[in-house]
Protein backbone atom coordinates (compact mmCIF):
# COMPACT_ATOMS: atom_id res chain seq x y z
CA UNK A 1 0.00 0.00 0.00
CA UNK A 2 1.45 3.35 -1.13
CA UNK A 3 2.06 6.12 1.49
CA UNK A 4 1.43 9.65 1.26
CA UNK A 5 5.16 9.83 0.92
CA UNK A 6 5.20 7.77 -2.15
CA UNK A 7 2.09 9.46 -3.72
CA UNK A 8 3.98 13.13 -3.06
CA UNK A 9 7.13 11.81 -4.77
CA UNK A 10 5.29 10.59 -8.14
CA UNK A 11 3.85 13.85 -8.00
CA UNK A 12 6.96 15.46 -7.90
CA UNK A 13 8.59 13.31 -10.52
CA UNK A 14 5.40 14.07 -13.03
CA UNK A 15 5.78 17.53 -12.36
CA UNK A 16 9.14 17.96 -13.28
CA UNK A 17 8.66 15.56 -16.33
CA UNK A 18 6.46 18.38 -17.18
CA UNK A 19 8.19 20.81 -16.26
CA UNK A 20 11.11 19.89 -18.32
CA UNK A 21 8.56 19.18 -21.63
CA UNK A 22 7.49 22.74 -21.64
CA UNK A 23 11.07 24.20 -20.71
CA UNK A 24 12.25 22.16 -23.91
CA UNK A 25 9.21 23.72 -26.27
CA UNK A 26 10.01 27.19 -25.12
CA UNK A 27 13.58 26.71 -25.57
CA UNK A 28 12.47 25.72 -28.89
CA UNK A 29 10.15 27.98 -30.17
CA UNK A 30 12.58 30.66 -28.08
CA UNK A 31 15.52 29.49 -30.97
CA UNK A 32 13.06 29.45 -33.79
CA UNK A 33 12.09 33.36 -32.68
CA UNK A 34 15.90 34.23 -32.33
CA UNK A 35 16.87 32.70 -36.05
CA UNK A 36 13.79 34.99 -37.28
CA UNK A 37 14.39 38.04 -35.61
CA UNK A 38 18.01 37.78 -36.55
CA UNK A 39 16.89 37.40 -40.45
CA UNK A 40 14.84 40.32 -39.84
CA UNK A 41 16.97 42.32 -38.19
CA UNK A 42 21.00 40.62 -38.80
CA UNK A 43 23.31 43.28 -37.86
CA UNK A 44 26.46 44.22 -39.60
CA UNK A 45 29.78 45.85 -38.25
CA UNK A 46 31.17 48.94 -40.04
CA UNK A 47 34.11 51.05 -39.55
CA UNK A 48 32.89 54.55 -40.25
CA UNK A 49 35.31 57.64 -40.16
CA UNK A 50 33.55 61.10 -38.94
CA UNK A 51 35.19 64.51 -40.58
CA UNK A 52 34.15 68.03 -39.94
CA UNK A 53 34.12 70.35 -42.53
CA UNK A 54 36.92 69.93 -44.77
CA UNK A 55 40.02 68.63 -42.88
CA UNK A 56 38.75 70.97 -39.63
CA UNK A 57 38.24 68.07 -36.82
CA UNK A 58 38.70 64.80 -37.41
CA UNK A 59 38.98 62.20 -38.62
CA UNK A 60 36.85 60.09 -35.66
CA UNK A 61 36.64 56.81 -35.84
CA UNK A 62 33.46 54.98 -34.85
CA UNK A 63 32.28 51.44 -35.51
CA UNK A 64 28.62 51.02 -36.50
CA UNK A 65 25.96 48.35 -36.63
CA UNK A 66 23.64 48.41 -40.14
CA UNK A 67 20.01 46.82 -39.21
CA UNK A 68 17.48 45.05 -42.30
CA UNK A 69 14.29 45.30 -42.38
CA UNK A 70 12.67 41.17 -43.61
CA UNK A 71 13.24 42.37 -47.12
CA UNK A 72 17.00 42.73 -46.23
CA UNK A 73 17.06 46.49 -46.79
CA UNK A 74 19.42 48.78 -44.84
CA UNK A 75 16.85 50.93 -42.49
CA UNK A 76 19.27 51.67 -39.64
CA UNK A 77 23.10 52.39 -38.49
CA UNK A 78 23.86 53.19 -35.20
CA UNK A 79 27.13 53.52 -32.99
CA UNK A 80 27.57 50.65 -30.26
CA UNK A 81 25.12 50.83 -27.09
CA UNK A 82 25.91 51.47 -23.92
CA UNK A 83 28.80 54.17 -24.46
CA UNK A 84 27.14 55.63 -20.89
CA UNK A 85 28.62 52.58 -19.16
CA UNK A 86 32.05 52.35 -20.56
CA UNK A 87 32.29 55.64 -19.60
CA UNK A 88 30.83 56.51 -16.14
CA UNK A 89 30.32 52.66 -15.20
CA UNK A 90 27.76 50.17 -14.25
CA UNK A 91 26.81 52.34 -11.29
CA UNK A 92 26.01 55.67 -12.39
CA UNK A 93 24.63 54.88 -15.59
CA UNK A 94 20.94 53.88 -14.39
CA UNK A 95 20.70 57.02 -13.11
CA UNK A 96 21.92 58.83 -15.99
CA UNK A 97 19.22 56.71 -17.88
CA UNK A 98 16.31 57.70 -15.29
CA UNK A 99 16.96 61.56 -15.63
CA UNK A 100 18.01 61.22 -19.61
CA UNK A 101 21.11 62.83 -19.11
CA UNK A 102 23.09 61.28 -21.55
CA UNK A 103 22.23 59.83 -25.46
CA UNK A 104 19.41 57.29 -25.09
CA UNK A 105 20.57 53.43 -24.30
CA UNK A 106 24.16 55.09 -24.33
CA UNK A 107 24.29 54.97 -28.49
CA UNK A 108 25.95 58.36 -29.49
CA UNK A 109 24.90 58.17 -33.81
CA UNK A 110 21.81 57.10 -34.85
CA UNK A 111 21.01 57.10 -38.88
CA UNK A 112 16.95 56.38 -38.49
CA UNK A 113 14.38 55.43 -41.01
CA UNK A 114 16.79 55.35 -44.26
CA UNK A 115 15.56 55.32 -47.60
CA UNK A 116 17.26 53.45 -49.98
CA UNK A 117 16.35 53.72 -53.66
CA UNK A 118 18.21 50.98 -56.55
CA UNK A 119 19.91 52.65 -58.90
CA UNK A 120 20.78 51.28 -61.99
CA UNK A 121 24.48 52.02 -61.98
CA UNK A 122 24.86 49.27 -58.67
CA UNK A 123 24.74 51.78 -56.00
CA UNK A 124 22.19 52.46 -53.63
CA UNK A 125 20.78 56.39 -52.68
CA UNK A 126 20.17 57.06 -48.81
CA UNK A 127 18.21 59.10 -46.76
CA UNK A 128 17.57 59.39 -43.17
CA UNK A 129 17.23 61.60 -40.19
CA UNK A 130 20.97 61.46 -37.94
CA UNK A 131 21.25 62.56 -34.62
CA UNK A 132 24.81 62.88 -33.34
CA UNK A 133 24.80 64.54 -29.90
CA UNK A 134 27.76 66.99 -30.17
CA UNK A 135 26.96 68.26 -33.46
CA UNK A 136 22.79 67.80 -33.17
CA UNK A 137 20.21 66.58 -35.70
CA UNK A 138 19.91 67.00 -39.36
CA UNK A 139 19.24 65.07 -42.51
CA UNK A 140 21.39 62.40 -43.83
CA UNK A 141 22.07 61.96 -47.65
CA UNK A 142 24.60 59.04 -48.91
CA UNK A 143 25.18 56.40 -51.05
CA UNK A 144 26.25 52.78 -50.84
CA UNK A 145 28.37 50.68 -53.17
CA UNK A 146 29.30 47.12 -52.18
CA UNK A 147 30.59 47.10 -48.81
CA UNK A 148 31.07 50.97 -48.72
CA UNK A 149 29.04 54.16 -47.90
CA UNK A 150 29.67 57.98 -48.24
CA UNK A 151 27.44 60.65 -47.23
CA UNK A 152 26.87 63.23 -45.50
CA UNK A 153 24.77 65.83 -43.43
CA UNK A 154 24.03 69.76 -42.45
CA UNK A 155 24.81 70.34 -38.59
CA UNK A 156 23.05 74.06 -38.04
CA UNK A 157 24.98 74.05 -34.18
CA UNK A 158 28.25 74.47 -35.72
CA UNK A 159 27.35 75.49 -39.35
CA UNK A 160 29.37 72.78 -40.72
CA UNK A 161 28.72 70.06 -43.22
CA UNK A 162 29.48 66.52 -41.54
CA UNK A 163 30.84 63.86 -44.09
CA UNK A 164 30.60 60.30 -43.25
CA UNK A 165 32.72 57.62 -44.96
CA UNK A 166 32.33 53.75 -43.66
CA UNK A 167 32.95 50.10 -44.69
CA UNK A 168 32.24 46.76 -43.60
CA UNK A 169 34.51 45.37 -41.04
CA UNK A 170 34.86 41.42 -39.31
CA UNK A 171 32.46 41.25 -36.43
CA UNK A 172 35.54 40.52 -34.47
CA UNK A 173 37.42 44.26 -35.06
CA UNK A 174 38.23 45.88 -32.24
CA UNK A 175 40.44 49.76 -31.87
CA UNK A 176 43.82 49.08 -29.39
CA UNK A 177 44.11 52.29 -27.40
CA UNK A 178 46.25 51.08 -24.83
CA UNK A 179 49.17 52.86 -25.95
CA UNK A 180 47.38 56.15 -25.77
CA UNK A 181 47.30 57.06 -21.80
CA UNK A 182 51.24 56.78 -21.61
CA UNK A 183 51.28 59.10 -24.50
CA UNK A 184 48.93 61.32 -23.30
CA UNK A 185 50.79 61.42 -20.00
CA UNK A 186 54.27 62.10 -21.34
CA UNK A 187 52.86 64.87 -23.92
CA UNK A 188 50.62 66.75 -20.73
CA UNK A 189 54.35 66.73 -18.76
CA UNK A 190 56.35 67.86 -21.69
CA UNK A 191 53.85 71.00 -22.59
CA UNK A 192 51.96 71.69 -20.02
CA UNK A 193 51.90 75.52 -18.64
CA UNK A 194 52.74 74.02 -14.94
CA UNK A 195 53.94 70.78 -14.52
CA UNK A 196 53.02 71.15 -10.68
CA UNK A 197 49.24 70.19 -11.21
CA UNK A 198 50.73 67.09 -12.46
CA UNK A 199 51.73 66.33 -9.07
CA UNK A 200 48.40 66.15 -6.89
CA UNK A 201 45.67 63.42 -6.33
CA UNK A 202 43.43 65.18 -9.03
CA UNK A 203 45.68 64.50 -11.89
CA UNK A 204 46.23 61.08 -10.42
CA UNK A 205 42.98 60.67 -10.40
CA UNK A 206 42.01 61.65 -13.80
CA UNK A 207 44.72 59.36 -15.19
CA UNK A 208 43.48 55.90 -13.45
CA UNK A 209 40.33 57.21 -15.44
CA UNK A 210 41.17 57.57 -18.44
CA UNK A 211 43.39 54.43 -18.30
CA UNK A 212 40.14 52.83 -17.48
CA UNK A 213 38.48 54.22 -20.79
CA UNK A 214 40.85 53.30 -23.17
CA UNK A 215 40.75 49.60 -21.75
CA UNK A 216 37.01 49.99 -22.39
CA UNK A 217 36.21 52.11 -24.87
CA UNK A 218 34.66 50.72 -27.97
CA UNK A 219 35.45 53.63 -30.17
CA UNK A 220 36.59 57.39 -30.52
CA UNK A 221 33.39 58.35 -29.69
CA UNK A 222 33.37 56.85 -26.40
CA UNK A 223 37.36 58.35 -25.55
CA UNK A 224 36.24 61.79 -26.94
CA UNK A 225 33.24 62.10 -24.71
CA UNK A 226 34.47 60.20 -21.94
CA UNK A 227 37.76 61.86 -21.53
CA UNK A 228 36.31 65.22 -22.07
CA UNK A 229 33.82 64.60 -19.25
CA UNK A 230 36.83 63.81 -17.11
CA UNK A 231 39.12 66.60 -18.33
CA UNK A 232 36.05 68.92 -16.83
CA UNK A 233 36.98 68.28 -13.29
CA UNK A 234 40.80 69.15 -13.36
CA UNK A 235 41.58 72.37 -11.85
CA UNK A 236 42.67 73.81 -15.20
CA UNK A 237 40.37 74.49 -18.05
CA UNK A 238 41.65 74.00 -21.81
CA UNK A 239 42.43 70.02 -21.44
CA UNK A 240 40.79 68.53 -24.21
CA UNK A 241 40.67 65.26 -26.59
CA UNK A 242 40.96 66.40 -30.16
CA UNK A 243 41.02 64.83 -33.32
CA UNK A 244 43.18 65.52 -36.98
CA UNK A 245 44.97 64.44 -39.50
CA UNK A 246 48.50 65.00 -38.81
CA UNK A 247 49.40 65.56 -42.45
CA UNK A 248 47.58 68.20 -42.77
CA UNK A 249 48.41 70.32 -39.74
CA UNK A 250 47.70 74.35 -40.94
CA UNK A 251 51.37 76.51 -40.93
CA UNK A 252 50.96 79.70 -39.05
CA UNK A 253 48.42 82.49 -40.22
CA UNK A 254 50.57 84.98 -41.62
CA UNK A 255 47.69 86.33 -43.72
CA UNK A 256 45.68 86.73 -40.60
CA UNK A 257 45.23 90.10 -41.39
CA UNK A 258 43.82 89.19 -44.64
CA UNK A 259 41.00 86.49 -43.98
CA UNK A 260 37.69 86.88 -45.49
CA UNK A 261 35.53 85.06 -42.72
CA UNK A 262 31.94 85.22 -42.01
CA UNK A 263 28.89 84.48 -39.72
CA UNK A 264 30.92 85.69 -36.47
CA UNK A 265 30.23 89.13 -36.00
CA UNK A 266 26.87 90.51 -36.41
CA UNK A 267 25.37 94.15 -36.14
CA UNK A 268 22.40 95.68 -35.35
CA UNK A 269 20.54 99.09 -35.03
CA UNK A 270 18.76 99.21 -32.56
CA UNK A 271 17.72 103.26 -31.79
CA UNK A 272 18.78 106.07 -33.61
CA UNK A 273 21.57 106.70 -31.16
CA UNK A 274 22.17 102.88 -29.84
CA UNK A 275 23.83 99.79 -31.55
CA UNK A 276 24.59 96.20 -31.16
CA UNK A 277 27.54 94.37 -32.35
CA UNK A 278 26.98 90.40 -31.55
CA UNK A 279 30.42 89.11 -31.30
CA UNK A 280 29.77 85.00 -31.75
CA UNK A 281 33.22 84.29 -31.80
CA UNK A 282 36.89 85.57 -32.18
CA UNK A 283 37.84 82.71 -34.23
CA UNK A 284 37.18 84.95 -37.38
CA UNK A 285 40.02 87.29 -39.29
CA UNK A 286 40.46 91.44 -39.13
CA UNK A 287 38.83 92.02 -42.44
CA UNK A 288 35.52 90.96 -40.74
CA UNK A 289 35.51 92.76 -37.68
CA UNK A 290 36.70 95.77 -39.43
CA UNK A 291 33.65 95.39 -41.94
CA UNK A 292 31.33 95.29 -39.39
CA UNK A 293 32.84 97.72 -36.96
CA UNK A 294 33.09 100.33 -40.06
CA UNK A 295 28.90 100.21 -40.11
CA UNK A 296 29.31 101.44 -36.46
CA UNK A 297 31.68 103.98 -36.70
CA UNK A 298 29.53 105.94 -40.33
CA UNK A 299 26.78 106.12 -38.17
CA UNK A 300 28.06 107.81 -35.28
CA UNK A 301 26.17 106.07 -32.49
CA UNK A 302 26.24 107.33 -28.67
CA UNK A 303 26.10 103.63 -27.06
CA UNK A 304 27.39 100.68 -28.30
CA UNK A 305 26.53 97.53 -26.55
CA UNK A 306 28.63 94.41 -27.31
CA UNK A 307 27.30 91.05 -26.82
CA UNK A 308 29.62 88.48 -25.75
CA UNK A 309 27.37 85.94 -24.20
CA UNK A 310 27.97 82.65 -25.21
CA UNK A 311 31.30 83.69 -26.98
CA UNK A 312 33.72 80.34 -26.38
CA UNK A 313 36.53 82.93 -27.37
CA UNK A 314 38.85 82.23 -30.15
CA UNK A 315 41.92 84.15 -31.87
CA UNK A 316 43.81 86.52 -31.32
CA UNK A 317 43.29 88.96 -34.45
CA UNK A 318 39.68 89.56 -34.02
CA UNK A 319 40.17 90.15 -30.41
CA UNK A 320 42.98 92.93 -31.37
CA UNK A 321 41.06 94.89 -33.84
CA UNK A 322 38.21 95.35 -31.81
CA UNK A 323 40.11 96.59 -29.02
CA UNK A 324 41.77 98.94 -31.32
CA UNK A 325 38.21 100.36 -31.95
CA UNK A 326 36.98 101.14 -28.41
CA UNK A 327 40.94 102.28 -26.62
CA UNK A 328 42.46 105.55 -26.89
CA UNK A 329 45.98 104.33 -25.95
CA UNK A 330 48.17 101.46 -25.74
CA UNK A 331 46.53 98.80 -23.16
CA UNK A 332 48.36 95.92 -21.77
CA UNK A 333 46.08 93.03 -22.32
CA UNK A 334 48.35 90.65 -19.37
CA UNK A 335 51.18 88.13 -19.16
CA UNK A 336 51.32 84.82 -20.69
CA UNK A 337 54.01 82.50 -18.77
CA UNK A 338 54.95 78.94 -19.88
CA UNK A 339 56.29 76.03 -17.50
CA UNK A 340 60.06 77.20 -18.60
CA UNK A 341 59.02 80.25 -16.42
CA UNK A 342 57.66 77.88 -13.78
CA UNK A 343 60.79 76.05 -13.71
CA UNK A 344 63.20 78.68 -13.88
CA UNK A 345 61.72 81.55 -12.08
CA UNK A 346 59.58 79.34 -9.36
CA UNK A 347 56.14 78.72 -9.07
CA UNK A 348 55.79 82.24 -6.72
CA UNK A 349 57.89 84.74 -8.85
CA UNK A 350 55.89 87.67 -10.75
CA UNK A 351 58.05 89.78 -11.98
CA UNK A 352 56.51 89.61 -15.09
CA UNK A 353 57.87 92.68 -16.16
CA UNK A 354 61.21 91.05 -17.55
CA UNK A 355 59.18 89.45 -20.09
CA UNK A 356 59.20 91.01 -23.92
CA UNK A 357 56.64 92.30 -25.80
CA UNK A 358 55.22 90.44 -28.25
CA UNK A 359 54.92 91.52 -31.57
CA UNK A 360 52.38 88.64 -32.83
CA UNK A 361 49.35 89.64 -34.54
CA UNK A 362 47.86 85.73 -35.10
CA UNK A 363 46.58 83.25 -32.97
CA UNK A 364 49.35 80.71 -34.22
CA UNK A 365 52.45 83.17 -34.51
CA UNK A 366 51.66 83.83 -30.40
CA UNK A 367 51.24 80.05 -29.83
CA UNK A 368 54.68 79.37 -31.47
CA UNK A 369 56.05 82.11 -29.76
CA UNK A 370 54.98 80.72 -26.42
CA UNK A 371 56.42 76.89 -27.35
CA UNK A 372 59.46 77.95 -28.06
CA UNK A 373 59.95 80.78 -24.40
CA UNK A 374 59.26 81.80 -20.96
CA UNK A 375 56.46 83.76 -21.81
CA UNK A 376 55.62 87.46 -23.05
CA UNK A 377 53.26 90.31 -22.42
CA UNK A 378 50.49 90.99 -24.77
CA UNK A 379 49.56 94.51 -25.72
CA UNK A 380 46.58 96.35 -27.40
CA UNK A 381 47.74 99.38 -29.71
CA UNK A 382 44.88 101.86 -30.76
CA UNK A 383 43.70 101.58 -34.52
CA UNK A 384 43.02 104.36 -37.15
CA UNK A 385 39.64 105.09 -35.60
CA UNK A 386 38.01 104.85 -32.03
CA UNK A 387 34.81 104.39 -31.08
CA UNK A 388 34.13 107.48 -28.99
CA UNK A 389 30.21 106.75 -27.33
CA UNK A 390 29.19 104.63 -24.17
CA UNK A 391 30.55 100.89 -24.23
CA UNK A 392 28.10 98.16 -22.39
CA UNK A 393 29.36 95.05 -22.33
CA UNK A 394 26.92 91.74 -21.81
CA UNK A 395 28.44 88.89 -20.67
CA UNK A 396 27.52 85.38 -19.12
CA UNK A 397 29.28 82.12 -17.70
CA UNK A 398 30.00 80.67 -21.28
CA UNK A 399 32.07 84.12 -22.15
CA UNK A 400 35.30 82.45 -21.73
CA UNK A 401 38.94 82.67 -23.31
CA UNK A 402 39.77 85.34 -25.59
CA UNK A 403 36.57 86.78 -24.19
CA UNK A 404 37.83 87.55 -20.74
CA UNK A 405 41.16 89.22 -21.01
CA UNK A 406 39.10 91.84 -22.65
CA UNK A 407 36.15 91.94 -20.34
CA UNK A 408 38.79 92.72 -17.08
CA UNK A 409 41.09 94.96 -19.51
CA UNK A 410 37.66 97.41 -20.24
CA UNK A 411 36.53 97.12 -16.84
CA UNK A 412 39.51 98.09 -14.95
CA UNK A 413 40.46 101.29 -17.21
CA UNK A 414 36.89 101.96 -17.22
CA UNK A 415 36.07 102.11 -20.58
CA UNK A 416 33.10 99.98 -20.58
CA UNK A 417 30.46 99.13 -18.47
CA UNK A 418 30.71 95.44 -18.43
CA UNK A 419 26.81 93.86 -17.24
CA UNK A 420 25.38 90.40 -16.93
CA UNK A 421 26.92 87.21 -15.08
CA UNK A 422 30.67 86.51 -13.86
CA UNK A 423 32.41 85.02 -16.79
CA UNK A 424 33.07 81.13 -17.06
CA UNK A 425 37.21 81.80 -15.59
CA UNK A 426 38.43 79.55 -18.15
CA UNK A 427 41.30 81.58 -19.49
CA UNK A 428 45.13 80.25 -20.76
CA UNK A 429 46.93 80.15 -23.99
CA UNK A 430 46.08 76.68 -25.56
CA UNK A 431 47.67 74.81 -28.63
CA UNK A 432 46.54 71.44 -30.35
CA UNK A 433 49.32 68.94 -29.69
CA UNK A 434 49.59 65.76 -31.64
CA UNK A 435 49.81 62.53 -29.79
CA UNK A 436 49.46 59.56 -31.90
CA UNK A 437 47.72 58.55 -34.99
CA UNK A 438 44.52 60.93 -35.26
CA UNK A 439 44.88 62.06 -31.48
CA UNK A 440 45.72 65.58 -30.81
CA UNK A 441 45.64 67.42 -27.10
CA UNK A 442 44.14 71.39 -27.34
CA UNK A 443 45.88 71.69 -24.06
CA UNK A 444 47.13 75.04 -21.97
CA UNK A 445 50.79 76.08 -22.67
CA UNK A 446 50.36 79.30 -21.14
CA UNK A 447 49.31 81.01 -18.08
CA UNK A 448 47.43 83.76 -18.30
CA UNK A 449 47.78 86.89 -15.76
CA UNK A 450 45.78 90.43 -15.79
CA UNK A 451 48.34 93.39 -15.77
CA UNK A 452 48.05 93.55 -11.98
CA UNK A 453 48.94 89.97 -12.02
CA UNK A 454 45.76 88.16 -11.06
CA UNK A 455 44.94 84.89 -12.37
CA UNK A 456 41.08 84.47 -14.25
CA UNK A 457 41.29 80.66 -14.85
CA UNK A 458 39.00 78.82 -12.65
CA UNK A 459 37.83 82.19 -11.29
CA UNK A 460 36.57 84.50 -14.05
CA UNK A 461 35.18 88.30 -14.29
CA UNK A 462 32.93 89.81 -12.41
CA UNK A 463 30.40 92.66 -14.18
CA UNK A 464 29.78 95.63 -12.88
CA UNK A 465 26.58 95.24 -12.58
CA UNK A 466 25.18 91.99 -11.90
CA UNK A 467 21.77 90.81 -13.73
CA UNK A 468 20.46 87.47 -14.60
CA UNK A 469 21.94 86.81 -18.56
CA UNK A 470 18.46 86.58 -20.12
CA UNK A 471 17.68 90.35 -18.61
CA UNK A 472 21.47 91.78 -19.63
CA UNK A 473 20.47 93.28 -22.79
CA UNK A 474 16.82 94.72 -21.37
CA UNK A 475 18.83 96.01 -18.66
CA UNK A 476 21.20 97.56 -20.61
CA UNK A 477 18.68 99.37 -23.03
CA UNK A 478 16.39 100.52 -20.26
CA UNK A 479 19.40 101.69 -18.31
CA UNK A 480 20.28 103.66 -21.94
CA UNK A 481 16.51 105.16 -21.86
CA UNK A 482 16.87 106.79 -18.34
CA UNK A 483 20.32 108.30 -19.05
CA UNK A 484 19.08 109.87 -22.28
CA UNK A 485 16.02 111.05 -19.66
CA UNK A 486 17.86 112.33 -17.15
CA UNK A 487 20.12 114.47 -19.90
CA UNK A 488 17.14 116.28 -21.24
CA UNK A 489 16.24 117.63 -17.83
Amino acid sequence: MKTWKSDAKSLKNCLTLTTLLMLKKLLFLSMVIFLQLTAINAQEKWNFQIMLGENDFGPINTFMYAKFDQSNTLHQLHSAPNADKRIFGPFKTPLLRLFKKFAKKGILLTINDIEVTHNTDGTDSLKGSILMPMVGKGLFKGARKNDSISGSFFSKAYNVLVHLDGFKIADNARFDYSDLPEKISNTTQKYLFNTAYLNTRKWNKFMRRIEKLANHAEDDLDLFFGFNLQAGKLPFSHFNLMFGDPSNERPVEEDALEQKTTNNVFYKKLTDHTALLEVISFGGGAYEMDSVFSIVQNQQFENLIIDLRDNGGGGLTSATVLGGYLIEKEVSIGYFVTNKWYSQMGEDNLEFEILPVSKEVSTEGLRVELMHSRGCELVVHPGEKQYSGNIYILTNRNTASTCEPMVYGLKSNKIATIIGEPTAGAMLSAANIHVMNNFYLFMAIADYYTPDKTRIDQVGVSPDIEVPADEALDYVIKLISKSDIDNKY
